[in-house]
C-alpha cells in the first residue's frame, strides 16, 4: 500500500521541485515543465492533481462558448492523463490516480502530461 511519503519519495527521485504543506498536499513549481502551482493531494484511495490555468470567464463574456468548445476538444484529443475542468474559482487542469498501487512511472507520466499541457495548450486557450 502506498502513502503520502511514497509521492514524496516520487518527487525527490524525478527531480520535481515541491513544497510539503502538510497533510499530504505537495505543491510542484517547475519553470522547466511549465507547472507553477500544480497541487499534488493525497486523498486515500487516490492522489490527485490540480493545476489552476486560467479564470473563468464572466457569462456573456465574447469567445466564452468558443473557449468551452476548445477545453472540451482538447480532453478529447489532446490529453492523454488529464483532464480540463471548471470549478468555482477557476479553469483547472485535473487527474486522479489509485494510490494503493500507485506506479512512480505512471505518476511521472501525470506530470509530464500536465506540463505539456500547461506549457503547450493553455498559452493558446489564453491568446
Amino acid at each position: 500500500m502506498r502513502t503520502e511519503q511514497d509521492v514524496e519519495r516520487f518527487l525527490v527521485e524525478f527531480g520535481i521541485p515541491y513544497q510539503d504543506l502538510g497533510g499530504g498536499l505537495f505543491v510542484v513549481t517547475d519553470d522547466a515543465s511549465g507547472l507553477h502551482n500544480l497541487a499534488i493531494k493525497v486523498e486515500s484511495p487516490v492522489v490527485v492533481f490540480r493545476l489552476r490555468v486560467l479564470d473563468e470567464p464572466v457569462e456573456g463574456t465574447a469567445g466564452r462558448e468558443a473557449l468551452f468548445e476548445n477545453l472540451l476538444r482538447l480532453n478529447g484529443s489532446g490529453l492523454l492523463h488529464s483532464a480540463f475542468c471548471l470549478q468555482n474559482d477557476g479553469i483547472y487542469l485535473t487527474a486522479a490516480l489509485p494510490l494503493d498501487n500507485l506506479d512512480p512511472n505512471e505518476f511521472q507520466a501525470v506530470i509530464d502530461d500536465l506540463g505539456i499541457a500547461a506549457s503547450q495548450h493553455v498559452a493558446t486557450l489564453r491568446g
